[in-house]
C-alpha cells in the first residue's frame, strides 16, 4: 500500500501546482490559492491510507487472542487470495508419535540389528532416529562408538563403527549405489511401504544388514481439518519425504487432491513452485526446517509449532506461526474479513474522488458550473474519513475453533 500512497502524493502534489500556476496566470494570485487548496483536498490520498491501518489493528489484537504469532498484518490480505493448501505429511497429518513395528535382520540377531541402527544415528537430531535410539536404550542393547558421523538431509547418515563404513536410511538412498541387497530385503521394503509404514535400511560395508520399520497413525485432528478444507473448496496437497507406497497408504484414508511422495526438501519447494506457476494462491504448512524451502516459496508460509519449535533461525520470516491446525482455519475468517472491510473501505476512498475531484478541476474554468472551495472538499473529505473509520470498526471478532 506504501508505494501507492507515495504515488498519489506525488501525482497530488503534481496536479496542485499545475493548477496554481493556470489560475495564477488566468485569475490571479488569491483565485489560484483557492483553487490550489481545493485540488490539494480533493486529490488528497487520505482517505486510502486510512482504509487498512484501524482494521489491521483490531485484526493483529484478534490474532494474538488466538494464540498465533504474526508478525505482519499485511499477510492477512495475502492469506485471503489463497485456493489450495500444501501441507507435510510426517508430525502434521501424521501423529509424529512413531514406534518401531518391524526389525527384519539379514545375518544379524533382531537385538543386533537395532543395536547397530541406532549406534549409527545416536548424534541425529531427527525424530525418526531419536525413536530408534530410545528404544535400543529402553531395551538395555549395547552401542558401538561412533568414530565419524554426517547426516543427510531428507536420505539418513553416515558413520563409522569398528573401522567399518555404515549407512543407515530411505532404502532409495541406501540402494543407488552398487550395494548388496536380497531380493527378499527389496520384497520386504515394498510390503511395509505398502502397509503405510517407514522401512529405513541398515548398510553395512557393501551389504545390506536389515530392515527398521516405524509407523505414526494418522492424526484425528489433522483429518478433520483436512475434510474441514475440502468442505471450504481449497485444493490440498500433501508433501512428504516418505516413499509413493506409504504415502498412498496414508493419503487413502484422508481427504487430498494430490499426494507428492519421495521428495527432499528441495523437492517439497520445486512442487510450490509448480503450484504457484500454474496460478494458484499456495498457503504451505510445515513444521520442521525441512520443509523451509516450501514454505519460503510459498504465498503463504504457515509454522505449526506444537510442543516444540525446531526452526530457531530468527531472520527467517514466517507470515504465522500457529499451535493447532484448528487455527489455521479461524485465520482463513478472519483474513476473508479483513479482505471484506478493505475492499469497503477501497471503494469508499475511490468514491471520495469520484465526487471531489471533478468539481475541484472545474474551478479551472472561466465559470464553473459547480460552486466549490477548500471548505466545502474538506467537508467531503471528512464524511468519507468518518464513513471510512466507521466501516473499519465493524471488524467484528470470530468464533474460535476449539
Amino acid at each position: 500500500m506504501l508505494p501507492k500512497i507515495k504515488m498519489y502524493i506525488v501525482l497530488e502534489l503534481l496536479t496542485t501546482i499545475v493548477a496554481i500556476s493556470w489560475q495564477y496566470a488566468h485569475k490571479g494570485l488569491d483565485e489560484a490559492i483557492l483553487t490550489g487548496l481545493t485540488v490539494m483536498i480533493a486529490f488528497s490520498p487520505f482517505c486510502l491510507a486510512l482504509t487498512t491501518p484501524l482494521v489491521f489493528k483490531r485484526a493483529k489484537q484478534f490474532v494474538a487472542d488466538l494464540g498465533v504469532k504474526m508478525p505482519s498484518a499485511e499477510s492477512l490480505l495475502t492469506l485471503s487470495t489463497v485456493d489450495t493448501v500444501a501441507i507435510s505429511m510426517s508430525n502434521i497429518i501424521t501423529d509424529g508419535n512413531y514406534y518401531i513395528t518391524d526389525l527384519v535382520p539379514e545375518g544379524l540377531s533382531q537385538n543386533g540389528l537395532l543395536a547397530y541402527s541406532a549406534s549409527a544415528v545416536s548424534e541425529s537430531n531427527h525424530f525418526l532416529a531419536k525413536k530408534i535410539y530410545e528404544t535400543a536404550e529402553h531395551r538395555g542393547l549395547s552401542l558401538q562408538r561412533v568414530a565419524a558421523f554426517r547426516e543427510i538431509s531428507g536420505c539418513g547418515v553416515e558413520a563409522l563403527m569398528n573401522n567399518t563404513p555404515v549407512k543407515f536410511g530411505r532404502p532409495k538412498w541406501i540402494t543407488s549405489e552398487k550395494v548388496e541387497v536380497s531380493s527378499e530385503l527389496l520384497t520386504k521394503v515394498d510390503q511395509l511401504a505398502a502397509k503405510g509404514k517407514t522401512p529405513l535400511m541398515l548398510l553395512m560395508g557393501r551389504m545390506v544388514r536389515g530392515i527398521v520399520a516405524l509407523k505414526d497413525e494418522i492424526d484425528l485432528d489433522a483429518k478433520e481439518f483436512l475434510n474441514h478444507l475440502k468442505r471450504l473448496n481449497f485444493e490440498t496437497v500433501m508433501l512428504s519425504s516418505e516413499s509413493k507406497k506409504t504415502v498412498h497408504a496414508v493419503s487413502k484414508n484422508i481427504s487430498v487432491d494430490l499426494a507428492r511422495a519421495a521428495l527432499t526438501s528441495e523437492g517439497k519447494a520445486r512442487e510450490v513452485q509448480l503450484m504457484r506457476a500454474h496460478g494458484k494462491y499456495v498457503a504451505m504448512i510445515g513444521k520442521d526446517v525441512v520443509d523451509l524451502p516450501a514454505m519460503i516459496n510459498a504465498d503463504t508460509s504457515v509454522l505449526l509449532t506444537g510442543n516444540s519449535l525446531r526452526l530457531v533461525d530468527d531472520q527467517i520470516h514466517i507470515d504465522f506461526e500457529i499451535e493447532r491446525l484448528g487455527q489455521f482455519l479461524e485465520l482463513l475468517k478472519i483474513a476473508k474479513k479483513v479482505k471484506e472491510i478493505v475492499t469497503q473501505n477501497k471503494r469508499l476512498a475511490y468514491l471520495s474522488w469520484a465526487l471531489l475531484i471533478p468539481p475541484s478541476l472545474m474551478m479551472l474554468l472561466e465559470h464553473s458550473p459547480i460552486p466549490f472551495n477548500p471548505l466545502f472538499a474538506a467537508i467531503g473529505m471528512l464524511i468519507f474519513i468518518i464513513l471510512i473509520l466507521t466501516n473499519s470498526l465493524k471488524f467484528t471478532v470470530v468464533s474460535k475453533t476449539t
